[in-house]
């Protein structure tokens, strides 16, 4: 059985206020530090799971900021991957990118190495909510990093969008979509722009330094994205992930659909065989725990309940939503039994939820409510 891999590489150039994601300021001595100790975890991993299960069929490197890595280290952990565990032929291998740290010579490197679908984290084309954000490419940069996927032969790669940013309007969103549908990526992922608590952006917002799109106009935008990506022939795949068909990305359906992965990395969460842990979110006890031959895992104790109201949270955010054989097959109950009936006979009769005797998913009226949808549902 395969599995999917996620390498958390946990260091920024620049800290944006709006992100919760665990990452440090970039350090090439510490870099130095964290790829050792990040071999050693890929061993240390490697030997807990059966030779059976050892074949990765997606690979992803998150962050952070991915393409700050010195490339050396890059290539020598690619190389201990092969070494320690097969490729699927088909292997899908993201990696996240900003568009101001990459150019033709880089790319074609990381082709070589065999990363075949780069992601980058545009988020929008208009340099005020960028600036505001603490984003520090701007428009030229967007372009040409896309154009260089294309010219230097990458059929794979994904934008990364949000909305509901700071001064952000109609007209404004307007002019993101119709950059974006010209520049015609094979994926998109479009994400509303919350805001974390204890966050910089929280701290500004509260203090009247940042104004964000109410609820209303969130809503409207989300709507007036889905409307416009379909009229250009993207599937939405899942509440914020849009395809052209065929380039759906295969390592987050496997996350959405309850498969397993490994996480490998300080913050980096896994699933293997129905087990859930993560590592330590900090750096230096992650280097420590390591060098003393330990894996720096936190293990999950939720209980069964919990998952299935993951489970459901999850396959409710994906166009195909809870397929009944595979919900029964990994809890031994059937979905309807796990759900609150009244509130589904509401939205079944409000055409916001759709089911047959294959699956239960949202309809299109339902996806712009799933939050609240998932909450009503969920016993």
């Amino acid at each position: 059985m395969a599995i999917s891999l996620y390498i958390h590489f946990p260091f920024c150039g620049n800290i944006c206020g709006y992100c919760d994601f665990y990452r440090e300021k970039y350090d090439p001595g510490l870099e130095e530090q964290f790829f050792k100790a990040l071999i050693m975890e890929l061993r240390l991993a490697k030997d807990t799971i059966d030779p059976d299960r050892r074949l990765i069929e997606t690979i992803y490197i998150g962050g952070g900021t991915p393409s700050l890595i010195d490339f050396w280290h890059l290539k020598h952990l690619i190389t201990m991957i092969r070494e320690y565990f097969d490729l699927d032929p088909q292997l899908e291998f993201s990696m996240e990118i900003n568009p101001e740290s990459i150019d033709a010579e880089k790319l074609i490197a990381l082709k070589d190495m065999g990363i075949n679908r780069p992601v980058f984290g545009i988020q929008s084309f208009d340099s005020y909510p960028l600036t505001r954000l603490g984003r520090i490419h701007n428009l030229k940069d967007s372009y040409r990093a896309v154009y260089l996927a294309g010219a230097n032969g990458f059929r794979n790669y994904g934008v990364d969008m949000m909305f509901g940013l700071p001064g952000q309007n109609s007209r404004r969103l307007s002019d993101d979509l119709n950059q974006l549908v010209d520049l015609a990526p094979p994926h998109i992922s479009y994400y509303q722009l919350t805001v974390k608590p204890n966050s910089i952006l929280e701290r500004d917002v509260r203090d009247g330094k940042i104004t964000l799109p109410d609820q209303d106009m969130m809503a409207s935008m989300y709507r007036a994205i889905h409307e416009e990506l379909k009229k250009h022939s993207y599937i939405r795949y899942e509440i914020s992930s849009y395809a052209i068909p065929g380039f759906e990305c295969r390592h987050n359906m496997n996350y959405w659909e309850g498969g397993d992965f490994l996480g490998l990395g300080p913050s980096a969460h896994s699933f293997i065989e129905n087990r859930r842990f993560s590592n330590i979110p900090d750096l230096k006890k992650y280097i420590e725990t390591i060098s003393r031959g330990e894996r720096p895992l936190i293990f999950d104790t939720i209980d069964p309940e919990s998952r299935i109201a993951e489970t459901i949270m999850l396959g409710l955010r994906t166009a195909r939503g809870i397929g009944r054989e595979e919900f029964r097959n990994r809890f031994g109950v059937s979905v309807d039994q796990v759900i609150d009936e009244k509130s589904l006979a509401a939205m079944l009769k409000e055409n916001l939820i759709d089911m047959d005797n294959n699956s239960l998913r949202l309809t299109e009226s339902g996806f712009p409510l799933a939050d609240e949808i998932i909450r009503r549902l969920v016993k």
